[in-house]
């Protein structure tokens, strides 16, 4: 039995293969990104109350503006808000650059320069269209699920083969496929977004101090099972690039201080 699982998992990963050449990546045009943001942030407007006054707003709000300056996107749509549920520590950006931040975040983001992290790593993450990549991803791993699903009821094979092989593919897909992909975009979002936060004259040793009090929080799980690096990693990631970063900082912070 444990053959023909195999036999069928083999199969889908050539299916995969095939999928991924034929596919070529299905570039989503800022146009394109702009609308589907501008669609979501509504639907979720809708669902959350937002802070629209106040030191905390203002500071996203101009922290956000200052980073989106240097991204140098103006085909993007840029707005920020902040989420009133001090319970949660969290931020995250839609296509065409909605950023959305909690004022649980400010537990840990304790001046503007460490809110310059987040921001720039939310900003980053636009400029990338990671959004966009992993529903692209999850949408061709469903897809690919359901056509191995097909194929095994064309084939005969027994209910409780089928479901053995669908469990195995569903973890195959989220382990070797969907969460390196997410931890790698994690990677290049801090990569970039150090450097985006230097060159809009925040601080980038800020990130060190962030993120060890953020890596700190919660229950530690091997890196391979999250969709985020382990906190040792992003740090030692930060450490490598921040003689480049404080580079950029250290002429930024010139133009700055002139202003």
């Amino acid at each position: 039995m444990f053959k023909q699982i195999a036999r069928y998992l083999i199969t889908a990963s050539l299916v995969a293969g095939l999928s991924g050449c034929v596919s070529g990546g299905g570039k989503v045009s800022p146009q394109e990104e702009n609308a589907l943001g501008a669609q979501q942030e509504r639907q979720i407007l809708s669902k959350v109350r937002t802070i629209k006054s106040g030191k905390l707003y203002y500071a996203v709000r101009n922290v956000g503006s200052r980073i989106a300056r240097v991204a140098n996107r103006p085909d993007f749509q840029w707005s920020y808000h902040l989420v009133d549920d001090p319970k949660v520590a969290n931020a995250f950006v839609l296509p065409g650059g909605k950023v959305f931040v909690y004022s649980g975040l400010f537990r840990y983001a304790s001046n503007e320069n460490e809110l310059a992290v987040v921001i720039a790593h939310e900003i980053a993450h636009a400029l990338k269209s990671h959004g966009v990549e992993g529903a692209q991803r999850k949408q061709t791993a469903g897809l690919l699920g359901a056509v191995l699903q097909v194929g095994m009821g064309v084939a005969g094979v027994d209910p409780t083969t089928a479901k053995q092989v669908s469990t195995i593919y569903n973890q195959g897909a989220t382990l070797g496929y969907i969460r390196p992909h997410s931890r790698k975009d994690e990677y290049e979002a801090d990569s970039l977004g150090l450097m985006l936060m230097a060159k809009a004259g925040y601080d980038p040793r800020a990130a060190l101090t962030f993120w060890d009090k953020f890596g700190k929080t919660g229950q530690s799980v091997p890196e391979y099972l999250s969709t985020h690096p382990d906190p040792r990693n992003r740090i030692a990631n930060i450490k490598r690039l921040m003689p480049q970063a404080l580079a950029l900082y250290e002429k930024s912070r010139k133009r700055y201080a002139r202003r």
